[in-house]
């Protein structure tokens, strides 16, 4: 499952009280594009929802859901995208579909300090 949140901000990233989350699967054959566009989906979605109360002047809605680990940060996108030699199969392929992005350099290994990357499609 993947989802989006709507929550209040706090001074960190991803730490303010949640008002309302929607989810959704993540399919086989999602890349990390098709995942994106879909997430944008859903934010319209809640966008819509959370701003009939603003508009109504009405309280915010109440929710119990926490936040379960930490942010993700550019410096763990960028260890996800090293692949190393001595590394599964099943990892590699992992790794270079939850960095593939168009148009932004992918999973990569070094070999003999020369930089080999993936480049999505």
């Amino acid at each position: 499952m993947y989802g989006v949140t709507c929550h209040h901000m706090a001074s960190h990233v991803d730490t303010g009280n949640i008002i309302a989350v929607k989810r959704f699967p993540v399919f086989p054959s999602d890349t990390v594009y098709s995942l994106t566009q879909r997430c944008y989906s859903h934010m319209l979605a809640l966008f819509y929802d959370i701003f009939s109360y603003i508009v109504m002047d009405a309280p915010l809605p109440v929710t119990d859901e926490v936040w379960t680990r930490e942010p993700y940060r550019r410096k763990d996108l960028n260890a996800l995208k090293r692949i190393e030699l001595d590394m599964p199969p099943d990892e590699i392929r992992r790794r270079i579909r939850a960095s593939a992005f168009p148009g932004t350099p992918g999973a990569y290994v070094e070999i003999a300090g020369e930089r080999f990357e993936h480049t999505p499609e």
